[in-house]
């Protein structure tokens, strides 16, 4: 992926440092409860940033928007020369706020498993 990055930007291959970490989240334990609201968080004096589906909603659409946000705000910090400068930094004191959206898995327009009433009760005969 790093290669894809050094290539987006027009840099010479192992140019970028590789991090010195990293994690991966799987999807069946994310279940986002609150969000900041913006697509992506950056902070360009410590040299990072946190992209997700958890900040925009949790579908894969709201992920691929946080990527390629998070990726533009790299971009354009780099192309005006890497400045430790705080006109970079994104989200770095939004306030939290409950998450609105579908239930998880959940495609919009289709009824919520809350949403459903007059569900007759069944019962288990022996």
């Amino acid at each position: 992926m790093l290669e894809g990055v050094e290539k987006a930007l027009g840099l010479s291959k192992s140019s970028l440092q590789k991090p010195f970490y990293t994690k991966l989240q799987l999807w069946g334990a994310a279940l986002p409860t609150n969000t900041p609201g913006i697509p992506c968080i950056f902070d360009p004096r410590g040299r990072a940033g946190i992209c997700g589906d958890w900040l925009l909603g949790s579908s894969l659409e709201a992920a691929a928007l946080s990527g390629i946000a998070l990726a533009d705000q790299i971009a354009d910090y780099f192309e005006q020369g890497g400045p430790c400068s705080d006109e970079f930094a994104v989200g770095l004191h939004d306030e939290y706020k409950p998450l609105e959206g579908h239930d998880i898995g959940q495609f919009p327009g289709l009824e919520s498993v809350d949403q459903i009433t007059n569900v007759p009760a069944l019962t288990l005969a022996t």
